[in-house]
């Protein structure tokens, strides 16, 4: 079985039930056109569709699960941000904080850092200011960046991960669903376990700390070194997850189709929440980073130069260009 037959499932399933149900109850199918009619029998046609309007929701159950985000469509936007990533790239053997994955230094950011040389003949106070606010801050600056690129990189791929997973669970209900109809008679008792790998396909990062200090947070230098970015990425990519929830299993039992269906619905419900919960933890992930970058921007965005208040008037005074003619 695929995902892309979820929706034939369904209404397999609705068949496969409501022929069961009718067996059980002894109730004769609905006459086919052109056959001739049965011979009546008390409340048949009335009990034949209380069993029918019984599982009329079940095609309808599986709908929005066949609506559901291609994971593929993911994989354009994590790319970009593997490309930003590469860009941000800076220091001795950088690599992605959150996958661990090791990235090519970007060379032009590297030499940024060390223009200060170049800048010896200008002084004043646009000068000292572009030296202590852009230069030397400069390569942390870019590291943080590169932090929060790779959170919302990581964010993607465990919005990926999570679309698969769930693709996976809610066809794996309706496979065991028309497994233990087939199975009702037998010799034993139909039971059937379901595991769900939904939630578990994200991980909870250990927080990154970013590169913080008084003369980068500004502001928020109260924060100190203390300050870092939690995110979640896909558990299977995650180089230093802390906290990864174990599939969770749920045990079913139904020796009746209404039984069997009754608790494919319970699968159902469980999918939704399981898709809720997974949603809930990357949400909450990216809330705490949009705090964290907003109270520290100083550590992700310098601040503009003064050279850019300078008027073709002021432009060599001693606040902006100094000496250096």
């Amino acid at each position: 079985m695929s995902f892309e037959q979820l929706m034939q499932h369904a209404h397999d399933i609705r068949a496969t039930a409501t022929a069961k149900a009718l067996e059980q109850h002894g109730v004769r199918e609905a006459p086919k056109p052109g056959d001739p009619p049965f011979a009546p029998r008390p409340g048949e046609d009335a009990s034949r569709a209380s069993i029918v309007a019984g599982f009329a929701d079940i095609v309808s159950l599986f709908e929005p699960f066949a609506m559901m985000p291609d994971p593929a469509t993911f994989d354009g936007p994590i790319l970009d941000l593997l490309n930003g990533l590469q860009y941000l790239a800076v220091g001795v053997k950088p690599i992605d904080p959150i996958t661990g994955h090791p990235l090519i230094t970007n060379l032009v950011m590297d030499r940024v850092g060390a223009s200060e040389s170049y800048l010896e003949e200008w002084t004043g106070d646009a000068a000292d200011a572009f030296r202590s606010d852009l230069v030397h801050p400069f390569l942390l600056i870019v590291m943080n960046q590169l932090i929060g690129c790779s959170v919302l990189r990581s964010a993607l791929m465990a919005q990926r991960a999570l679309w698969v997973s769930a693709r996976e669970d809610i066809d794996k209900v309706a496979h065991a669903t028309l497994t233990a109809l087939d199975n009702m008679g037998h010799c034993g008792q139909n039971t059937w376990t379901m595991s769900w790998t939904i939630v578990s396909s994200i991980a909870a990062v250990a927080a990154v700390p970013i590169s913080a200090g008084t003369s980068l947070l500004g502001e928020a230098a109260a924060l100190g070194t203390a300050t870092a970015v939690t995110a979640v990425g896909a558990a299977g990519q995650v180089a230093a997850a802390y906290q990864v929830e174990p599939e969770k299993e749920t045990t079913y039992h139904g020796e009746t189709a209404e039984a069997v269906i009754e608790q494919m619905r319970h699968g159902v419900n469980q999918a939704i929440s399981e898709i809720q919960q997974g949603e809930q933890l990357i949400a909450a992930a990216l809330r705490s980073v949009s705090g964290t970058v907003r109270q520290s921007r100083r550590a992700f965005v310098g601040p503009q130069p003064k050279l850019l208040d300078a008027t073709s008037r002021t432009v060599f005074d001693e606040w902006y260009l100094g000496r250096a003619r």
